[in-house]
């Protein structure tokens, strides 16, 4: 369990490392657990709601998420700069190949990693629908649960801890 908590902190900090390099690229591409829902979403641009969710017995807020319109598990991680997605998930959903290159340099606990860039399509949590998300794919083996992190969560309205429910507000 150490050993998660450490390498979950060392990926925190490695993102965060790269994090002005992500934003300096998306700007020169001009690209644009329990839940309970508010309202629904209407069309094809970002749109909204509250999301509430629970925490588990360790006080993390796990939840289902959707990548591209794959559902995944995901862990929310405001320590995490971006969307960090498994190697395996991001395999299922076509976002990888055979071949790709992982050159991105990422700091863990356990050493240096590999990451892959990509721009994830819509990712998805409940009503709340964010396009054009900012992400990583960690290369194979390395990440136990992939983390809802910053590049999602900073085009929220809002989120905070309320009641012990982190709500979530777009």
């Amino acid at each position: 369990m150490l050993k998660s908590v450490l390498f979950l902190a060392g990926l925190t900090v490695a993102i965060a490392l790269i994090a002005p390099s992500l934003l300096q690229n998306a700007g020169n591409n001009n690209s644009a657990a329990v839940a309970r829902t508010d309202r629904k979403p209407q069309g094809s641009a970002d749109h909204g709601g509250v999301m509430r969710l629970d925490s588990d017995r360790s006080g993390h807020y796990r939840t289902s998420i959707e990548v591209n319109g794959r559902g995944i598990d995901a862990l929310v991680d405001t320590g995490a700069t971006t969307v960090a997605l498994r190697y395996e998930d991001a395999r299922a959903m076509g976002l990888i190949f055979p071949g790709d290159k992982f050159d991105v340099q990422v700091r863990t606990a356990n050493g240096m990693a590999k990451a892959k860039r990509v721009e994830l399509r819509s990712v998805r949590l409940g009503t709340i629908t964010i396009r054009d998300v900012e992400g990583l794919v960690m290369d194979q083996g390395l990440l136990g649960t992939n983390l809802l992190g910053m590049s999602f969560l900073k085009r929220l309205s809002r989120y905070e801890v309320q009641r012990g429910q982190l709500v979530l507000e777009r």
